[in-house]
């Protein structure tokens, strides 16, 4: 039995823009509060909403977001995680980075083909493409296909 493949978050990367953007937040709320400029306010306030999302992500970084092993997969959605077994998937690949905004993904598709289920992989997680390519071919095997 293989010790199963997992994709989890970058934790470094969203703390330290988080910490980034705290800083910043700070810096621009004493320059709001030195000078009566009110759309210095609205700079703060966005940097410190987008630190406290991305803050959010790293409580909960010791839970993968995919995780594939000798049985099938399972990942998380909007709405908790999807578990399929191997033989239950119409196909499983990894698509490439399309421009600068889109990271790679791994893209589960059902054997209907109705449901097509998705997670990143790339700068913002602790795998690559190339790995995970190599790990799920090695797991889904031949017979599988």
């Amino acid at each position: 039995m293989n010790e199963p493949f997992e994709i989890h978050r970058r934790v470094g990367l969203y703390a330290g823009v988080a910490t980034l953007c705290l800083l910043v937040a700070a810096g621009l709320g004493y320059v709001a509060y030195a000078r009566p400029e009110p759309y210095l306010w609205i700079g703060t306030g966005v940097l410190a909403l987008l630190a406290f999302v991305l803050l959010r992500g790293t409580v909960d970084a010791r839970t993968p977001l995919f995780v594939a092993d000798d049985h099938g997969v399972r990942l998380q959605t909007d709405d908790g995680w999807i578990g399929l077994l191997w033989d239950e998937m119409g196909e499983i690949r990894v698509e490439p980075r399309y421009g600068i905004r889109d990271d790679a993904r791994v893209k589960v598709i059902s054997l209907d083909g109705r449901k097509v289920y998705s997670t990143p992989v790339g700068f913002a997680t602790t795998v690559g493409p190339d790995q995970a390519i190599a790990e799920l071919a090695r797991r889904r095997g031949p017979a599988a296909y």
